[in-house]
């Protein structure tokens, strides 16, 4: 799907500090921003408020067409008891998306007013993520980075940094999304990853935002550079 995401006046504050003035932000098809600017000047919340995570003082966020999927891959420097097969699904999107569509499943088998739209609707979501054949996935995906079939069973809490680091490099490999937000992409990666990381944003037509302190990284594989300053 060629999608188009649009940020127009938007404006976010924390308290009485103002994070983001009247950001006007346009990404379409082909084009990659490269976020820059200072630590703690907003690069992340913008992110943030592209995902519709945060609420706006003013202006809005559009997305076109509507339906398009939107994935938000923000750094995770906690780890838990998810293994690393989970984090998969939840990180393409697909664990929402099933959830969704168990719902819709049930309403529309309790024929609930609006279900078969609601239903239509969560299992084109589904299909678009990759839900379908993610497992099988999941398989190539994981033997071609080097993991093992044991690490997609191990919790996130005993990785190793580069191993964290593949796993969440794995998940954008298998994700779908129509557009892209993605947080410091590059962190922990070893040369390999990021050659593998740079050819797949080079090889992926849908629109990104990306941060990362990696500054010849970013002139490698953005169209255009959108800097956000004090």
């Amino acid at each position: 799907m060629s999608a188009t995401l649009s940020l127009h006046d938007v404006t976010v504050s924390r308290g009485a500090r103002r994070i983001l003035d009247a950001v006007d932000l346009t990404v379409g098809p082909g084009r990659r921003f490269g976020l820059v600017g200072p630590n703690g000047v907003g690069k992340s919340t913008l992110l943030a408020a592209a995902a519709g995570t945060v609420p706006l003082e003013a202006g809005r966020v559009e997305v076109t067409p509507p339906t398009a999927n939107v994935g938000w891959l923000r750094q995770e420097p906690e780890r838990g008891e998810e293994n690393v097969r989970e984090l998969l699904f939840r990180r393409t999107g697909v664990t929402d998306a099933q959830a969704e569509l168990d719902t819709a499943t049930q309403l529309l088998i309790d024929e609930t007013a609006s279900s078969a739209e609601r239903y239509d609707g969560a299992l084109q979501r589904w299909l678009a993520l990759g839900a379908a054949d993610l497992d099988a996935r999941i398989g190539v995906v994981a033997a071609d980075l080097g993991m093992s079939p044991r690490l997609l069973d191990q919790p996130t809490s005993v990785l190793s940094g580069g191993e964290a680091a593949r796993a969440g490099l794995a998940a954008l490999l298998l994700s779908q999304f129509d557009v892209y937000l993605l947080d410091e992409p590059t962190n922990d990666l070893d040369l390999d990853g990021l050659d593998r990381l740079e050819r797949w944003v080079l090889g992926n037509g849908a629109p990104m935002l990306l941060v990362s302190h990696d500054r010849r990284f970013l002139d490698r594989v953005v169209t255009n550079v959108a800097e956000i300053g004090e």
